[in-house]
């Protein structure tokens, strides 16, 4: 992949704020956030926070009320949209393909802005490849996309965006429906892309626990509005957390790595850990 210029600031969002029509409050409230070339930036915060609607403004898929947001220099909502497909990829929560596509050839989809002719070139099937192998959706190349599993079907999804080859990579929940090696590969690829391409990634997250592994810094979010940025370990604090959602949360610091990690705790402030193991304990 071409490594994004480094004087260019992929993202940035001054006041911006957006609301849906009919809704009581804004989806997103005064939001500002600067994101560097190279930077992994994590988003949480719990249902219905805004996360998914601060990347679609990013996306220049929605304009926002007030407020501006730039990609690269320029305005999402108001340039063409090839222009944006080669600065800006987004992965959304999920994708319906409504007729049969391998797919190869749905990655290769992903290329279509920067075609510059009617057939692919050698550095676009390179892309494509390169992609396939950073979201590890190779083995099944040749496969329609439909019959795949859902978290296979979320690594094409990657995978299609990677082919774009774009400054800013916008992710919403890039690890929906994958099981915990290919969670971790994923988010561990995307961070190594990050760093050595200068792609500048912004990932709306809902395990706390791969935000803290991947993550440059996290950004938290509560009703629209944006309620604290910065490093993972400053932002993940019990207090911050247990407002934000509601519920009682363990962190505690990794023997081996020394990382900081999540828990969710019982009713009676001991972790979750089933049902059957707590009548085991009753029992003995």
């Amino acid at each position: 992949m071409t490594p994004a210029p480094a004087n260019t600031t992929p993202l940035r969002l001054e006041g911006a704020t957006f609301a849906y029509p009919g809704a009581a409050a804004p989806a997103v409230l005064d939001a500002h956030l600067v994101v560097a070339p190279g930077e992994f930036v994590g988003i949480i915060g719990p249902n219905g926070a805004g996360k998914s609607t601060l990347l679609r403004l990013a996306a220049g898929l929605i304009t926002p009320t007030a407020g501006s947001v730039r990609t690269a220099g320029f305005d999402p909502a108001r340039a063409s949209r090839p222009t944006v497909a080669r600065t800006v990829a987004l992965v959304p929560a999920s994708l319906a393909v409504g007729f049969p596509m391998t797919v190869l050839d749905f990655v290769a989809l992903g290329r279509t802005a920067r075609l510059k002719g009617l057939f692919e070139s050698d550095d676009d099937r390179t892309a494509v490849r390169r992609a396939l192998e950073i979201a590890e959706a190779t083995p099944f190349a040749r496969r329609p996309y439909q019959e795949l599993s859902a978290g296979e079907q979320r690594r094409v999804l990657v995978a299609r965006a990677l082919a774009q080859e774009p400054r800013l990579l916008l992710l919403d929940e890039p690890t929906a429906n994958l099981d915990v090696a290919h969670a971790v590969s994923l988010v561990y690829r995307v961070a190594d892309l990050a760093r050595t391409q200068g792609v500048a990634v912004v990932a709306a997250i809902h395990d706390l626990n791969v935000a803290l592994l991947a993550c440059d810094r996290i950004v938290l979010m509560r009703d629209g509005a944006i309620r604290a940025v910065g490093d993972p370990e400053e932002v993940m604090r019990w207090t911050t957390l247990r407002e934000t959602f509601g519920c009682d949360l363990y962190i505690g610091r990794n023997e081996v790595n020394g990382r900081l990690f999540v828990v969710p705790m019982g009713r009676e402030g001991e972790p979750v850990t089933g049902t059957s193991s707590r009548r085991r304990g009753q029992s003995s």
